[in-house]
């Protein structure tokens, strides 16, 4: 008896995976997040601290003064709010680079600038003194990583079923 099933948390090769539908998805879902975090009052993207954490090294009330009001007013967006922040949340803290010091927040890092902000490669290159194929890999796996553990992930292999069955 296996005491940690590796196959339940392994990630596709990056082979094996359709980026294009993969990347349709993922836009799909972003479009949905940045809309309902856009109905709550918040900025469209989800704001990074220095670190790229998406959490505030300092607490903060969850509501003052008028922000409550404003937040009573956009109440029944909540749930899907909080929705759509699990998953994104989940994404995020599943991108991780085990191999290297300073990996993980590495990974992290550029998955965001080129994925979440939009930021040419090349410029990412530039912010990171990394080269244009260390941002690319590094950018991509960041990407497969967090499609894998929201479902937003297609293999070739499904594709390849779905064209076979039309």
């Amino acid at each position: 008896m296996n005491l940690f099933d590796v196959k339940k948390y392994q990630v596709p090769d990056p082979k094996e995976v359709d980026m294009r539908e993969t990347r349709k998805n993922f836009e799909t879902f972003m479009s949905e997040y940045g809309a309902v975090r856009e109905k709550i009052g918040k900025n469209r993207l989800p704001k990074m601290t220095q670190s790229f954490s998406p959490i505030s090294a300092t607490p903060q009330r969850e509501y003052d003064g008028d922000a409550e009001r404003f937040m009573i007013e956009r109440e029944m967006y909540m749930p899907e709010f909080k929705e759509l922040e699990r998953i994104f949340i989940q994404g995020y803290y599943a991108i991780s680079n085990p191999t290297r010091a300073g990996g993980t927040e590495r990974r992290r890092q550029i998955f965001m600038l080129r994925y979440i902000y939009g930021v040419l490669v090349s410029d990412i290159e530039a912010q990171t003194y990394l080269g244009r194929t260390a941002v690319s890999e590094e950018s991509k796996l960041g990407f497969i990583q967090f499609c894998n553990r929201t479902g937003l992930l297609i293999t070739k292999e499904e594709t390849q079923n779905l064209i076979e069955t039309n």
